[in-house]
């Protein structure tokens, strides 16, 4: 499983991300993440022991990565998702050899909701792309090509909500009627 995207070290982990739409043959499957969007802001998490993280964590056991992300999601951010796609996998590689896998997904807000009592989570954070690199607490060059990469796919896969900029543009080039007009139609 090639990859063009930079290796990390996170720990004492290996890590290399590889784009793919699929999981079927990769095990173990350990932890989902998700890279959330509401329009074109990141849904970023306060985790316990983490910081501002994207939402993610284990997958419980009999759970698909799909129902894990949703629940993650729900868990830790308070969001519900109207779509979630996957959009690559994680391979982290211990310094015994031994392998392991976390399903990304990305995805797109429906709607927020109170983040459950007993989560690890502090709040969440809707912040512009640009700024995710200020506050991500592992902000290295693979996070940054995996965000970049889930950024690009995110607008080609999802088409986010038309611009109010161009909703005006569309406005603007309606003339308005004449003033005699509107009075012979009142």
């Amino acid at each position: 499983m090639a990859s063009t995207f930079p290796t990390g070290r996170w720990g004492n982990q290996l890590v290399t991300f590889h784009p793919r739409r699929r999981w079927q043959g990769l095990t173990p499957l350990r932890a989902v993440l998700l890279f959330a969007f509401f329009g074109e802001r990141v849904v970023l998490c306060d985790i316990d022991g983490r910081g501002w993280s994207v939402p993610g964590g284990h997958l419980q056991e009999g759970e698909t990565p799909e129902q894990a992300i949703r629940r993650e999601a729900e868990e830790e951010a308070g969001i519900t998702l109207h779509r979630a796609m996957p959009l690559g996998v994680y391979k982290l590689v211990e310094p015994d050899g031994a392998c392991w896998y976390v399903p990304v997904f990305i995805g797109d807000v429906a709607h927020f909701t109170p983040i459950p009592n007993g989560s690890e989570s502090h709040g969440i954070l809707l912040i512009p792309p640009e700024d995710v690199q200020e506050v991500y607490h592992l902000w290295d060059p693979l996070i940054a090509e995996v965000f970049a990469y889930a950024l690009s796919q995110y607008r080609q896969r999802f088409r986010p909500g038309v611009a109010l900029r161009e909703v005006y543009e569309q406005f603007a080039r309606v003339e308005p009627a004449a003033d005699s007009e509107m009075n012979s139609q009142l």
